[in-house]
């Protein structure tokens, strides 16, 4: 998609209305520069745009949203209009070339989006996605626009623990949040000083501050949903609050491990102690760079959620590409598989830090540390082989001549 502009149609006074900390005009401005547009301006304040392309999108009596607008950049026609189910318009339209160069005149004469609809009666007409718009004119309408955009904050990746528990506790933090000045890379750095207070707690010997550093690490793990959630609220997400957020949940387990360890050590100073600290920390970290690696080279996302071991090389229209690996269905009993599904949540981080605190209340330290350890092992053992692989699949990649691309179904 070569560059384009953007015009954010605001004629009414309903525009400067606010949800979930922005007006309709700041939220439409904020998602046509989140998919790309070089410039955005709006209608009424008399600036005209020139680009390869201009997108035009109403945010005078509507909250919009991404999927609203996407769909329009992957069509062929010269204008696009985006559509509901119903194949009404939507309130989104896209134009190029001389169509571009028509709509400019007609917003600086006073036109409305509507009139640039009707100005193209054969334009392609391309429905949008779900959470793509919601009306906006009266309090019942903005409130059932907030519940909406509220539907931003669950993810696929959330586990039972995330979606039951952190969930319902982050979400009523980011309303509270959402309408302050306080940014998501805010919100990560107040994770981090947690879990660094939690582990100084962890070092000392007594049960209460065994309790208290759990707790305080289990607070920043609750709070660390807040980040991610007010970034999708607002259309704030960055690569560097992506890596941010993504280091402070690493650096805050490989420390809560190190720390539980030497609370176990005061305790139980047996002569394999140090030697399994410094063999966790090695497993922690090479593990760290094995899936760091994959988001760099091979996803280039800072989220490590998206971490995909057991990759293939497969052929495509563009070219080698890398893929999950397609296998057979599993011959195992129901029982084991359910368990392995099991297993891929008690291992998180969400898991971990709500059963440490609970474990914390028995003083059982060396249960803790030793899980801990098994975990670093455990994922060290996995994720090696697997980066081994991968760099073996790059290597092929780069012989066929081209550049490492994933695709995921």
């Amino acid at each position: 998609m070569p560059g384009f502009d953007a015009v954010i149609v605001a004629d009414s006074p309903h525009a400067r209305a606010v949800v979930l900390g922005l007006t309709l005009v700041e939220r439409a401005c904020r998602v046509a520069a989140k998919v790309g547009a070089r410039n955005v301006a709006v209608a009424n304040e008399g600036v005209k745009p020139r680009g390869a392309g201009l997108l035009v999108i109403r945010a005078s009596d509507q909250v919009v949203h991404m999927p609203l607008v996407e769909p329009l950049l992957g069509g062929d026609g010269a204008v696009r209009i985006a559509v509901g189910p119903d194949g009404e318009y939507a309130g989104a339209l896209w134009l190029s070339g001389a169509a571009a160069d028509r709509a400019i005149e007609m917003l600086a004469a006073g036109a409305t989006d509507r009139d640039l609809v009707a100005a193209f009666p054969d334009a392609e007409r391309i429905e949008h996605g779900p959470i793509a718009r919601h009306a906006a004119t009266t309090p019942a309408e903005r409130k059932g626009a907030a519940q909406m955009l509220l539907g931003l904050l669950n993810k696929a990746e959330d586990g039972p623990v995330t979606k039951y528990i952190y969930r319902p506790v982050s979400r009523p933090l980011t309303r509270l949040l959402v309408g302050t000045p306080v940014t998501p890379n805010q919100v990560s750095l107040v994770v981090l000083a947690l879990g660094v207070l939690g582990c100084w707690f962890t070092l000392r010997p007594d049960q209460s501050s065994l309790i208290i550093g759990a707790a305080l690490v289990l607070l920043g793990g609750f709070i660390d949903g807040t980040d991610g959630e007010l970034a999708r609220l607002r259309l704030q997400g960055s690569k560097l609050g992506a890596w941010l957020d993504t280091v402070v949940d690493e650096l805050t387990t490989v420390l809560y491990f190190l720390a539980s360890g030497y609370h176990t050590y005061l305790h139980y100073p047996e002569r394999w102690m140090v030697p399994s600290m410094v063999l966790g920390l090695i497993c922690y970290v090479v593990a760290i760079y094995g899936i760091y690696y994959f988001l760099v080279v091979v996803s280039k996302t800072g989220n490590s959620q998206h971490y995909i071991g057991d990759l293939e090389v497969a052929d495509s229209d563009a070219g080698p590409v890398l893929r999950p690996r397609q296998r057979p269905p599993s011959s195992a009993p129901a029982w084991l598989q359910q368990l392995g599904g099991a297993m891929k949540y008690i291992v998180r981080r969400d898991f971990i830090n709500l059963g440490a605190l609970a474990l914390t209340f028995v003083n059982a330290y060396l249960f803790i540390y030793c899980t801990m350890l098994l975990g670093g092992v455990v994922t060290f053992l996995i994720v090696i082989p697997e980066h081994i692989r991968l760099r073996s699949q790059l290597r092929e990649v780069a012989r066929r001549g081209a550049t490492p691309r994933l695709l995921v179904p």
